[in-house]
């Protein structure tokens, strides 16, 4: 009788340490010793500094989890394939990560067009989206499980920027440049929204070519309308070169780009002719004399690494990865999506080690915050104006 139940018992054991094994064998990218995760991004190419600087942060946060024994005594397995920022090549990259390396989620994959016709494989899948590196809303909106952003969207930088400089700055005579793409549309989008929301109108606006190199018209055309403030849908070149023409002019009107255009590049290859700029960013920037503490150390050892100081893309990168490793021990010891998802969604008041906003998610909210930081050209470096730093939301 003893035998029987001794059996008995024995065979439950055995058939729920099958189903476990089973459970486990069914989470791709998971094993008992390693996580496999991945980035397609442009590592060549146009825009190859962002893509370079990125992977080079995740990386550095993923060495330091695997050095310390990785999580829950899993290494990770980090692959980064390099999309050139092209949508058919990106397709084809994200299929590998997907089918050949089996990921288990994606991070820091670059470019709005390649993130949304990705997302069906991943949604078939059942393959986390994590931090993408764009501010487009589509990133975190319809609301998904696999959605996960860390960016305040462009559409959030303009409205919290009209709002400041209507309120704060008396601005009275808003205006509007932005490129003539899918990211410039969405920024004038967010000016109209906030301008029906304060019971004002636009007063004038220009559109341009991402490749547009002669700014001359388009300001021409904003100081015949009395401009007060310019809200710029814009990215690197365009920003500085539309800038720098308008001082060239003799026009000293307050020009407010957001994340895309708020990058350390612009002052370093602006120079006087970006000064004063202002920029209402996602993505905090932090220069090597201002880290202390945890980014002093990750500023120390990414200069030793790669022999250059970590641009904010880089510092992005890093702050990503540790989101994520956060959500990896939260999952505990057995990790599925759906454990890896809660563990995500349980990280609150997260405090940014280079300076953005505080980051919370829950089961309803997958973007980690609404807020924007308020920075301006002074002196050659993007710095708090007025030496306080100022967040901003609408």
């Amino acid at each position: 009788m003893k035998s029987r139940k001794f059996l008995h018992l024995f065979l439950c054991f055995a058939f729920l340490m099958g189903m476990a094994v089973v459970a486990q064998a069914g989470t791709q990218g998971v094993t008992k010793d390693e996580i496999v995760v991945g980035t397609h991004t442009a590592l060549s190419g146009p825009v190859a500094g962002w893509g370079i600087d990125a992977t080079n942060g995740i990386r550095m946060r993923f060495d330091e989890v695997n050095a310390a024994g990785g999580v829950h005594g899993r290494k990770i397995k980090y692959i980064a394939e390099d999309s050139q920022y092209s949508m058919p090549i990106a397709i084809q990259k994200a299929n590998k990560l997907v089918n050949r390396d089996k990921v288990f989620f994606l991070i820091g994959s670059i470019g709005t067009p390649m993130n949304n016709a990705i997302f069906p494989m991943l949604e078939k899948k059942n393959i986390p989206n994590l931090f993408p590196y764009t501010a487009a809303r589509s990133m975190y909106e319809p609301h998904h499980k696999l959605k996960f952003a860390n960016l305040a969207p462009y559409y959030g930088n303009i409205r919290a920027g009209v709002k400041y400089f209507v309120e704060e700055k008396g601005k009275e005579r808003v205006c509007m440049m932005y490129q003539d793409t899918d990211f410039g549309h969405e920024t004038s989008e967010a000016v109209n929204d906030q301008l029906k929301a304060m019971n004002m109108e636009l007063v004038a606006e220009t559109t341009h070519k991402a490749s547009e190199t002669n700014f001359v018209g388009a300001i021409t055309q904003l100081r015949k309308a009395e401009c007060d403030v310019v809200m710029m849908g814009t990215i690197i070149k365009d920003t500085i070169i539309a800038m720098s023409t308008a001082r060239k002019m003799g026009w000293d009107v307050d020009m407010v780009t957001q994340t895309a255009g708020c990058n350390y590049v612009v002052p370093l290859k602006g120079g006087e002719g970006v000064e004063g700029l202002y920029g209402v960013t996602s993505i905090p920037i932090m220069y090597a004399d201002q880290a202390t503490g945890k980014a002093k150390v990750f500023f120390d050892n990414y200069q030793k690494r790669f022999e250059k100081m970590p641009s904010e893309v880089a510092q992005q990168g890093y702050f990503s990865a540790d989101l994520a490793v956060i959500g990896l021990e939260k999952a505990g010891k057995k990790l599925t999506v759906d454990s890896f998802i809660k563990g995500l969604e349980s990280i609150k008041d997260y405090q940014h080690p280079f300076g953005g906003p505080v980051v919370s998610f829950d089961s309803q909210k997958h973007l980690g915050s609404d807020d924007s930081i308020f920075l301006q050209v002074q002196g050659g470096k993007w710095v708090y104006p007025g030496g306080k730093k100022t967040i901003l939301d609408y």
